[in-house]
């Protein structure tokens, strides 16, 4: 049994899962899908079916309650959630604007970090993503879409990753591990990502691994801890094919 609707798609396109095997799926429907949903990205759909169903619970909770729960900036009746450094103000009805441009990469986690996040003070002990609790299910998704897909684009465009991390706010981690390059980033208050790779080296290939702190689960879920990596690499791929010298990634 898959977690969500979204981590069942993400199989069946993987095709560690049949689209039969969906309890939810009418034999019509399956029929007239057939072999192309392997084919298709349904993560939009997926995420827009989130996205309406936290704001749904945003309108039942007490957003100033919320505000003082998470310990965060009140005005006008708006909370602000910083991600990346950017304050994303946020209503009642679960609408956002800020600075940079929302997406439902970010929408979803800062949705349910304000409805479900505990405001819980930092360990300071880093654990991988599969120790976090509620993480079995995901984290073969989260090992091969985030560190798999993250240590690609280092392997490939190391410069150049590096240089886009710094823009979004992360700093050296220095004395935490023995990583080549060790950053700590913040995509959400009280959700910090431990970025750690070591380049290839003679008989040793390169490696690279995320690391959360041990109360990350708490402050957000655990599909939306794995939506901010993998929105950070999505993001990171397509800035790099921009400003890349030759536009391609590989």
């Amino acid at each position: 049994m898959l977690p969500s609707c979204m981590a069942f798609a993400v199989a069946v396109i993987q095709g560690q899962k049949r689209l039969e095997e969906c309890p939810h799926l009418a034999p019509d429907t399956i029929l007239a899908l057939g072999g192309d949903v392997a084919r298709q990205a349904p993560r939009v759909d997926e995420q827009r079916e989130a996205v309406g169903r936290l704001k749904q619970e945003m309108a039942k909770i007490d957003l100033a309650a919320a505000s003082t729960r998470l310990a965060t900036q009140w005005r006008d009746n708006r909370l602000a959630v910083t991600c990346l450094g950017k304050d994303f103000w946020v209503d009642a009805s679960g609408e956002m604007s800020g600075e940079c441009h929302k997406n439902l990469w970010v929408q979803v986690p800062v949705l349910h970090y304000i409805i479900h996040g505990k405001g819980r003070r930092l360990s300071g002990a880093w654990v991988a993503f599969g120790e976090l609790p509620g993480a079995t299910e995901w984290n073969n998704f989260f090992c091969h879409r985030c560190e798999e897909g993250m240590r690609q684009l280092a392997d490939a465009h190391g410069e150049l990753l590096f240089e886009i991390l710094h823009l979004f706010g992360a700093t050296a981690a220095s004395g935490v591990t023995n990583a080549d390059q060790s950053l700590l980033i913040h995509p959400l208050p009280n959700v910090p990502m431990l970025i750690n790779y070591w380049g290839a080296e003679e008989n040793f290939a390169s490696k690279l691994n995320i690391l959360f702190d041990r109360t990350a689960a708490d402050n957000v879920g655990i599909e939306s801890i794995y939506l901010l990596a993998r929105g950070l690499v999505e993001m990171f791929r397509a800035l790099i094919a921009k400003h890349s010298r030759d536009g391609k990634l590989f």
